[in-house]
């Protein structure tokens, strides 16, 4: 089991949307940039633990004996009494931030070649070196389960995340 808490004001995933050319014909994907530093940040964050070895197990495949099971808990500012936050983002939109930045941290990145354009030619970064490509040890399909709470809490200071992550064995669907 992996458990950890992250400071700050939790943010959704945001959809890509589409911006077209002047004639109409191209098209490209734009990412709102607030939240690409966002998905960076928290990419850092889940990078700091990549030594840890209860996190390294839950992304071994050969350990994994049906998936993983995530549970977060965001902690969002609002005035009020009640103890839950029930306006926007959508928790759904928050869970798919946090787990997509959990899937792309370093955890779960292996090397796998080199990057090559249609030519066969290497890409090469700044220094002259190629470019390593990555893929992931195992996708996000293989989160089984899910638990997900917002929370009103008073101040700013209070604001952000609880992620706990387990593998999901037999002694759990008896």
């Amino acid at each position: 089991m992996f458990k950890v808490t992250w400071e700050g004001r939790p943010r959704p995933a945001e959809r890509p949307r589409a911006r077209f050319s002047a004639d109409k014909r191209t098209y490209f994907l734009y990412n709102p940039p607030t939240y690409q530093e966002y998905q960076k940040t928290l990419v850092e964050f889940f990078n700091k633990y990549q030594e840890d070895e209860s996190l390294k197990e839950l992304f071994d495949k050969k350990q994994l004996v049906y998936g993983l099971s995530v549970k977060l808990i965001f902690r969002i500012k609002h005035k009020g009494k009640i103890p839950f936050y029930g306006l926007r983002p959508d928790i759904d939109n928050l869970y798919k931030a946090v787990v997509d930045a959990l899937f792309k941290s370093n955890v779960n990145q292996i090397e796998n070649g080199y990057w090559v354009d249609k030519n066969g030619e290497f890409y090469l970064d700044a220094d002259g070196n190629k470019t390593i490509k990555y893929k992931q040890k195992i996708d996000d399909s293989r989160v089984i389960h899910t638990e997900l709470l917002k929370l009103r809490v008073d101040s700013e200071a209070e604001e952000g995340f609880t992620i706990t992550v387990r593998n999901v064995g037999k002694e759990d669907i008896e």
